[in-house]
């Protein structure tokens, strides 16, 4: 059952239109595991969302728990289906025998992508930071993805370190990072090392887990570092029928 939360409304001139505003969106799909790719692309495309970005995509999989998404390639369908246009960062070879990664669907052409590995433990697996270069409405974007490791802390610092350093080498653009951290906002490990990036999604904004009636933890994030960028709405999804991940929307106008 699909759960609303409407979490942060600033007032704005009745004036703003379509053209002023620019809707982000966050997902981490959990591998197509809870639904079809056509209702979740379904799902986003019923937000109208500019950029949206996404994590735990499959190309090609044989997951036993996910028997609807056998030999399908999520980007692919997903862009289909929310008639938007994607890109793929592929992070690991799955040992299953397919690739798996994070991906961007974008309103807008995608001029240019960069993938970056981000640091783990040789035991654990591979994470990336996917990069897609858009213009949205006259705003030139590095707008990025990405997906934190789940079992290992000292993982998700050493990361996040490096999401902060390759982001602030993207200069004369709004720079943009959304994605699942796996570290619960009430840690302070997000806020500790992004340092000066604001959370678009306010901190009560509960994320996961999607099958609960009423989410407990903050996984999920939409961070901008910039003074030009004023969010005017923000608000949390729970469809446990599509992720156990609820999506977090954002509206930003940019000074």
């Amino acid at each position: 059952m699909k759960r609303f939360l409407l979490l942060l409304f600033l007032g704005v001139s009745i004036s703003l239109s379509a053209q002023d505003t620019i809707r982000i969106m966050t997902l981490n799909t959990h591998q197509g595991t809870d639904t079809t790719l056509q209702a979740i692309g379904e799902f986003i495309r019923s937000y109208h969302p500019d950029l949206v970005a996404l994590q735990e995509l499959d190309q090609w999989p044989d997951r036993p728990e996910a028997p609807k998404q056998k030999g399908k390639n999520f980007i692919a369908e997903l862009s289909y289906h929310s008639d938007m246009m994607g890109v793929f960062g592929k992070a690991w070879d799955h040992p299953g025998g397919w690739d798996y990664g994070n991906g961007i669907l974008s309103k807008y052409p995608i001029e240019r992508t960069e993938t970056v590995i981000l640091p783990h433990h040789k035991s654990d697996e591979p994470r990336v930071l996917l990069m897609a270069f858009v213009n949205v409405k006259g705003h030139n974007f590095c707008f990025a993805s990405t997906h934190l490791c789940y079992k290992n802390h000292s993982n998700r610092v050493s990361q996040l370190k490096k999401v902060r350093q390759v982001m602030k080498k993207q200069k004369s653009v709004k720079r943009i990072v959304c994605g699942d951290m796996n570290e619960n906002y009430t840690d302070g490990l997000v806020p500790s090392v992004m340092k000066k990036w604001k959370d678009a999604l306010p901190e009560e904004g509960m994320t996961f887990n999607a099958y609960d009636e009423i989410p407990t933890m903050k996984y999920d994030y939409i961070l901008y570092d910039s003074s030009n960028v004023k969010v005017i709405n923000s608000f949390i999804v729970c469809d446990g029928g599509i992720s156990d991940h609820c999506a977090g929307i954002v509206d930003i106008v940019l000074k």
